[in-house]
């Protein structure tokens, strides 16, 4: 079993004192069917951020919390467990951690205030999982602004997004160097989203940038970084899904356990049941499993190596493994695992859609893993 070290687990007790108290409340009130909005979030958000949670992996420098790798997939996975986790703040990608000037006062300073936020736009209709490629969307110059044209398809959190953070082609060859990142302000009138409705209550969206017109200043980063920035951001983000399954699967394994000894069947505790026992056991070794390896990858990049790879396994096998587990704790409740009511059947879409987002297992696994095993 992997054990953190003692300021990690401090770091953890703070973060389940916070859900106890502003989030747990919450999950109750989705599960009797209330709809929650951005502001039922905002007292755990905000006592996150006078506890220091703010900014998980953002440099101290620039106010944040500046934690290590294997810090912030903990602060994740204890968050997790619930189903209405802490929506932490100072979020900022990548690509703006050095801006200066006037882009620094635009988009930088107001993510660190929480004034504004952003959303990730990467995926094209024509597909997501080969980016450096995939992306047919151009930006061109145009009487010293920047027009851009074309689409993107699955963006999350738009709804509650001021800017969109979008890769768009400034170079006709179809390569990694060519992409480039730009800020687009969601008023902008050459942006149309429409909603996409997905599994579980979700909304993604559909941007369509029409003659989309911003100034130089919306042009982040040097011309022809974009996908660089990009490729550190998912690999991250890839960490954080692993960490977000092993919470989930934590949360199912232990509602499983407690319902398999209350639950009487047949003149006997359902815990007493090999076939029951045999769930229990199984999800327990997978879940001790995935978590001695995405530690031990996180450290390997807390040391300054290359971990895109691991980056790519932890996603790929956190949510194969968090979906057998969901599975075997929906069987052990029966019909009360089916339900809204119940946590489970929210977590039952989210570990379906979470084998696809951040790239399809059979991508990680056919392009990215075997890929670096047979080169």
């Amino acid at each position: 079993m992997y054990e953190f070290k003692e300021e990690t687990r401090a770091l953890v007790d703070l973060v389940r004192r916070i859900v106890s108290d502003h989030q747990a409340p919450l999950e109750t009130r989705l599960l009797r069917g209330e709809t929650l909005t951005l502001a039922d979030y905002e007292p755990g958000r905000e006592a996150a951020r006078k506890a220091g949670l703010w900014g998980l992996r953002l440099p101290s420098e620039l106010g944040g919390a500046h934690l290590s790798l294997v810090d912030q997939l903990a602060v994740i996975e204890e968050n997790y467990k619930c189903l209405t986790p802490i929506q932490f703040g100072g979020e900022v990608p990548h690509a703006m951690f050095h801006l200066q000037g006037e882009q620094k006062s635009r988009y930088l300073v107001p993510l660190l205030t929480d004034v504004k936020r952003y959303c990730f736009a990467l995926t094209e209709p024509s597909g997501g999982a080969d980016p450096a490629r995939a992306v047919s969307m151009h930006a061109k110059r145009d009487r010293g602004n920047w027009v851009l044209n074309g689409s993107k398809i699955w963006i999350s959190s738009f709804e509650d997004a001021d800017f969109v953070v979008v890769f768009a082609r400034t170079a006709k060859e179809k390569s990694a160097s060519g992409i480039s990142t730009f800020a687009v302000e969601k008023s902008n009138p050459g942006l149309i989203a429409r909603p996409v409705p997905m599994l579980g209550g979700w909304t993604t969206h559909q941007l369509s940038f029409e003659n989309c017109r911003v100034d130089d200043l919306a042009a982040i980063g040097a011309e022809g970084t974009g996908f660089k920035s990009a490729q550190r951001q998912l690999s991250t983000a890839r960490f954080e899904v692993g960490a977000q399954a092993l919470g989930i699967a934590q949360r199912c394994y232990e509602m499983m356990v407690a319902h398999a000894k209350q639950r009487i069947v047949f003149d006997g505790a359902l815990s007493d049941k090999q076939s029951v026992q045999a769930m229990i056991v199984d999800s327990w070794i997978e879940i001790q499993q995935h978590r001695l390896m995405t530690y031990a990858c996180a450290q390997k990049a807390d040391r300054g190596n290359d971990a895109r790879v691991e980056a790519s396994m932890i996603k790929m096998t956190c949510t194969e493994m968090v979906g057998r587990v969901i599975d075997r704790a929906i069987q052990t409740h029966g019909a009360a695992g089916c339900t809204y009511e119940n946590p489970l059947a929210h977590w039952y879409d989210h570990g379906r859609m979470s084998r696809i987002y951040e790239g399809p297992t059979e991508v990680h696994k056919y392009h990215v893993l075997a890929r670096r095993l047979l080169t």
